[in-house]
C-alpha cells in the first residue's frame, strides 16, 4: 500500500514537473516568436533603413522627392512597403537575405558615394530582378490594374497602362527609377570594353594571326600614315588573318559575301545580312571573287571574295569570345529594362535588324555600341551562327 502511494506520488510528481515545463516552453515560444515578430517589425521601419549613412545620404534623399514620400493624397509608402513582402514566409526570406546586406555593410563595400555608385546598377538590377520574379507584388499591393480609371489618366498613360495589362507586363518592367535615382546602365560594360581596348593596344600581331575587330576600324589601300583617311570600315567582331606588320600598320586579309549587285558591303554570310566591311567604289573594284552560291530562301546570288587591305594595329583582340561576353553584357544591360530578354536564337539574323532599329532609340547606346550589339545578336541568331 505504501509502495503504491509513493508509486502515485511519483507520478503525480512527473506529470507536475512535465506541466510545469510545458508551461515554461510556451511562455517562452510566446515571448520569443512576440520577440520575433518585433524584431522583424523593427527593422522595417524607416528609422532602421535610414540608421546607416549609406541609405541616409544617398537613396533616402532621392525617395523624398518622389510621389512615393510626398503627394496630393497624403498616402507615403515607406521602404518596407516596396522593398518588403507583407505575408511571413516571403518576409522571413527576404529578412535572411538581407543578412548578406547587413555582411556587405559591415565589410564597407559601399560606405563612400564612389563606392555606392559603382554598385547602383548591380543593386538596382538585384531589385528589378526580384520584383519582376514576384510580378511586382509590392507595388499591386497598392495599385491594381482593375482599380484604375483609365479615363481619369492622361490618354498617354492611359494607352501605356492598357497595352501593358494586354500584353501581361508588370509594373517594375516600366517604373524602374520611380523612387530612386536611374543608374548608368551603361557604365559596367564601357568599363570591360575599356579593358579590352587596353588589351588591343598591347596585343603583338604576327603574319598568320587571325584576329578580331574590336570595333569599327579604318583600312587603307597602303599603310596609313598619321592624318590619312581610311578607304573603306570594317566592322567589330569581323576576323581578319595578319598578312604583314609594318611598323604599326597590319596588312590583312577579309573574307566576305557580296549580295548581287551591291558590291559595296561585304556581308559574313550568304543570305544573312551580317555586316562586316564598308567599301568605296575603288575599293569594291579590288575584291577577288572566290565562288558564288544562290540563297534558295531568296534566290538571290551571293558571291564570296577575299579583300586585302591595311589597317592600324593596336585596335584587335585575339578571340572572338571576349567580344562576344561583351555583346552579352550590352545586350544583358541596356534590354532587360522594360521586358524579360529573348534569346538571340529566338529571330533570325535578317529579323534583328528591324528590332534593333525599333528599340535601340530607347536606350543609352551610342552608335558604336548599337552596331556591336546588332552584330552579336545576328551572330547568335538561330540561323546566323559563325
Amino acid at each position: 500500500m505504501r509502495w503504491g502511494w509513493k508509486t502515485a506520488g511519483g507520478l503525480a510528481g512527473g506529470f507536475g514537473a512535465l506541466a510545469l515545463a510545458g508551461l515554461v516552453g510556451v511562455v517562452v515560444g510566446v515571448v520569443g516568436w512576440g520577440g520575433f515578430n518585433t524584431a522583424m517589425e523593427a527593422t522595417n521601419s524607416m528609422e532602421f533603413c535610414i540608421s546607416c549613412h549609406e541609405m541616409r545620404d544617398t537613396v533616402y534623399v532621392e525617395y523624398k522627392t518622389s510621389p512615393h514620400y510626398q503627394n496630393a493624397s497624403g498616402v507615403r509608402a515607406t521602404c518596407a512597403d516596396c522593398h518588403v513582402p507583407r505575408d511571413w514566409t516571403h518576409k522571413v526570406i527576404r529578412k535572411v537575405q538581407a543578412s548578406g546586406e547587413l555582411y556587405h555593410w559591415l565589410i564597407g563595400s559601399i560606405d563612400t558615394k564612389e563606392k555606392f555608385e559603382a554598385k547602383r546598377h548591380t543593386l538596382a538590377r538585384r531589385e528589378w530582378d526580384r520584383m519582376r520574379a514576384t510580378d511586382s507584388q509590392e507595388c499591386r499591393n497598392c495599385h491594381s490594374f482593375g482599380a484604375m480609371d483609365f479615363h481619369k489618366q492622361t490618354p498617354k498613360a492611359a494607352s501605356a497602362m492598357e497595352g501593358a495589362e494586354k500584353a501581361g507586363k508588370t509594373c517594375i518592367d516600366c517604373h524602374k527609377g520611380v523612387a530612386h535615382s536611374f543608374p548608368d546602365v551603361t557604365a559596367g560594360h564601357r568599363q570591360l570594353f575599356a579593358g579590352l581596348s587596353d588589351q588591343a593596344k598591347a596585343l603583338a600581331l604576327k603574319p598568320g594571326d587571325t584576329a578580331y575587330a574590336l570595333t569599327s576600324l579604318a583600312l587603307y589601300g597602303a599603310p596609313p600614315t598619321p592624318g590619312s583617311a581610311g578607304d573603306s570600315e570594317i566592322a567589330a567582331a569581323t576576323p581578319v588573318r595578319v598578312l604583314a606588320v609594318e611598323g604599326g600598320a597590319l596588312r590583312v586579309e577579309i573574307i566576305g559575301w557580296q549580295r548581287g549587285s551591291s558590291v559595296q558591303t561585304l556581308y559574313a554570310q550568304p543570305g544573312k545580312r551580317i555586316t562586316t566591311v564598308k567599301l568605296n567604289a575603288a575599293a569594291a573594284g579590288q575584291t577577288a571573287a572566290l565562288r558564288t552560291v544562290t540563297d534558295p530562301e531568296t534566290e538571290q546570288e551571293w558571291t564570296e571574295v577575299r579583300l586585302t587591305a591595311w589597317t592600324g594595329a593596336g585596335g584587335y583582340v585575339g578571340t572572338l569570345g571576349a567580344l562576344w561576353d561583351y555583346g552579352a553584357r550590352v545586350y544583358d544591360a541596356n534590354c532587360s529594362l522594360c521586358h524579360t530578354l529573348h534569346p538571340p536564337a529566338d529571330f533570325d539574323a535578317n529579323a534583328w535588324i528591324g528590332k534593333m532599329n525599333a528599340m535601340k532609340r530607347l536606350t543609352r547606346l551610342d552608335e558604336e555600341e548599337g552596331r556591336l550589339l546588332l552584330t552579336y545578336l545576328q551572330s547568335h541568331a538561330k540561323n546566323g551562327a559563325r
